[in-house]
């Protein structure tokens, strides 16, 4: 499992780009991000090369985040890849909360949060599937 961060920003210009560079130059690495809009805040995901320094930063700095788990799932991008996961997921009665893609070191990666973890990462590692741990980011 993954640690993914939730970090709530104002919605106005040039914030998303000052945590960015805050970031980078606390030498944490952005492995992958997703930025949704709302009317109040900016939700971005961020899955980072060092999640525990990231949340002492976050913490340091008063940015409000939360922090949850995610699988992180390597593929080859074979056409009906993300077909066959949905699929295997969900005859195993586990529901896909959401999900993302991103590259990490030339490896394509599905980032998919489910509501049961262990159940996830359980049916898809039966499955063949190659499962990234956070040392690998």
């Amino acid at each position: 499992m993954i640690t993914e961060l939730s970090v709530f920003l104002p919605n106005e210009p040039g914030m998303l780009a000052e945590l960015i560079k805050k970031l980078y130059e606390n030498d944490i690495i952005i492995r992958a991000i997703s930025v949704v809009e709302t009317a109040d805040y900016g939700l971005i995901l961020l899955l980072v090369n060092k999640p525990t320094e990231c949340i002492a930063f976050l913490e340091k700095n008063d940015y409000e985040f939360n922090r949850s788990s995610v699988l992180a799932v390597k593929f080859d991008e074979k056409p009906m890849e993300l077909f066959n996961i949905a699929k295997i997921l969900g005859d195993n009665n586990v529901n896909i909360e959401y999900l993302y893609l991103t590259v990490v070191e030339s490896a394509p990666l599905i980032v998919i949060r489910v509501d049961d973890l262990e159940k996830g990462q359980r049916v898809l590692k039966e499955n063949n599937f190659n499962l990234m741990e956070e040392d690998q980011l």
